[in-house]
């Protein structure tokens, strides 16, 4: 299997688990972010990139917002259907959506999954699609390199790009403006935290 079809098989056989484990991340008092993000879009169409489970997909659907959610995983997809999320299986490397779009796109550790040589091009898709003034939340780890890793069942394996701030800020600088950058901490794992706008 490719890096791709071992992260999709990772997900789709650990889609419970995984779903109860980014639940229990989820706590809306220590992540300003979900605020921040319905805060700055300039509309309520938003695209969540990656749901996984479809958790913040259903925060923001919660909120008023008009979601719609992608994740290569039938599995997670599935998942996100159950809890009355328009959800559909897609690759965030081929995102079948037109110009314009979206006021609002939420990737958050979903480009984690996407080897660095393809997300220049991911990138210039997410710029499209977005409408201008839209917003983008990326949230990816910090770290050095790419790489398989098993997962904690030692029975699937899934891709992981690991990025440093600045090496973010160049490869988006091209497309949008930073609005902020910052790194939260979880256990051993450090995450960085992005916002970005599309200029006008």
């Amino acid at each position: 299997m490719n890096y791709k079809e071992e992260t999709r098989n990772s997900y789709n056989k650990n889609a419970r688990k995984f779903s109860e484990k980014f639940l229990e991340l989820m706590d809306l008092k220590k992540r300003g972010e979900f605020q921040r993000f319905i805060s700055l879009i300039p509309g309520k169409k938003i695209l969540d990139l990656g749901c996984g489970s479809g958790d913040h997909a259903y925060f923001f659907q919660q909120k008023g917002l008009d979601v719609i959610a992608v994740d290569i995983s039938e599995e997670m997809i599935n998942l996100c259907k159950k809890k009355g999320i328009n959800a559909f299986i897609m690759d965030i490397e081929d995102l079948k959506f037109e110009d314009n779009t979206f006021d609002g796109i939420w990737a958050v550790t979903s480009l984690l999954h996407i080897p660095k040589s393809k997300l220049p091009a991911v990138i210039d898709k997410l710029h499209k699609i977005l409408k201008k003034n839209g917003i983008l939340h990326v949230c990816v780890k910090e770290g050095i390199g790419e790489k398989i890793i098993k997962d904690e069942d030692k029975n699937t394996r899934r891709f992981f790009a690991f990025w440093q701030e600045e090496e973010i800020l160049k490869l988006f600088r091209g497309n949008f403006a930073i609005i902020s950058s910052e790194k939260a901490g979880l256990g051993k794992t450090i995450f960085l935290q992005f916002f970005f706008k599309k200029p006008n």
